[in-house]
C-alpha cells in the first residue's frame, strides 16, 4: 500500500484528516453494492467525502484499494519467517506464520470475506496477488531452507516453497467463496496440512 501522506487543510465538507484504511472500506462497500466493474475511482471519492486527487495521492488505482494493507501483512509475514521454524514441523510452522501475518484482519470476517470474493471474481485482482502476500519469497525460501537444510538451494526446496505459498493463497479464496462455517484460519491449516508436510522430498 502506499505510504501514507500528511493530511490536507481542511476545507468545507472534507475530513481535516485522511484514513486510507477508511478510503479501503468505502471502496470496498461500493464494490459489493455496485459491482467492481461498475465504480469508477471518482465514486468512491464521492462516497468518501474526499476529492478525487486526494484518493489518488492514497491509491492509484481500484486495484491498490482492494489489495489495501496486504504491504503490511507481507512485511509482517517475513519478519515471522525470518524467526524460522523453530522445532515445529515445516507445515505447521508456516501456517502459524502466515495466521500471525495476518492477525487483527481475521477480527472483520465480513469485509475480509467480501474483499477476497472480488479478488477471485476478477482475474486482473487474482493475478497480482502473486506479486503480494502469497508469493514464495526469499524469506519462505529461507525458511524451508532452514527447516530442509539438506535441500537447501535445490529444486525440491522451491518446489515446497511454492507449494506453502499457493496452499495459503488457495485456502484464503476457497473460504471466501466455498465455505460458511469455517475460520480462516482453519482453512489455512486445513490446506497446508493437505500438502501431507514435513516430509522427505524425494
Amino acid at each position: 500500500m502506499p505510504s501514507t501522506p500528511p493530511p490536507e487543510r481542511a476545507t468545507p465538507g472534507r475530513p481535516a484528516a485522511i484514513d486510507a484504511q477508511d478510503l479501503a472500506r468505502v471502496a470496498i462497500g461500493l464494490f459489493a453494492e455496485r459491482g467492481y466493474d461498475a465504480v469508477s475511482m471518482a465514486d468512491i471519492a464521492e462516497a468518501a467525502g474526499v476529492g478525487r486527487r486526494s484518493l489518488f495521492r492514497y491509491f492509484p488505482s481500484k486495484a491498490d484499494l482492494v489489495w489495501a494493507g496486504a504491504d503490511v501483512v507481507g512485511a509482517e509475514l517475513e519478519r515471522l519467517l525470518a524467526e524460522g521454524p523453530g522445532d515445529r514441523p515445516l507445515g505447521e510452522a508456516y501456517a502459524d506464520a502466515f495466521v500471525g501475518a495476518l492477525g487483527p484482519r481475521f477480527l472483520d470476517v465480513g469485509m475480509t470475506r467480501v474483499r477476497l470474493r472480488i479478488i477471485d471474481a476478477h482475474p486482473d485482482l487474482h493475478s497480482r496477488s502473486s506479486t503480494r502476500i502469497t508469493s514464495a519469497s526469499p524469506a519462505l525460501a529461507e525458511f524451508v531452507a532452514t527447516a530442509l537444510p539438506d535441500l537447501r538451494g535445490t529444486l525440491e526446496a522451491a518446489a515446497v516453497a511454492e507449494a506453502l505459498a499457493s496452499a495459503s493463497h488457495t485456502a484464503l479464496l476457497w473460504w471466501a467463496t466455498r465455505s460458511d462455517d469455517e475460520r480462516p484460519d482453519e482453512s489455512i491449516r486445513r490446506a497446508v496440512r493437505a500438502l501431507a508436510l514435513p516430509g522427505a522430498v524425494r
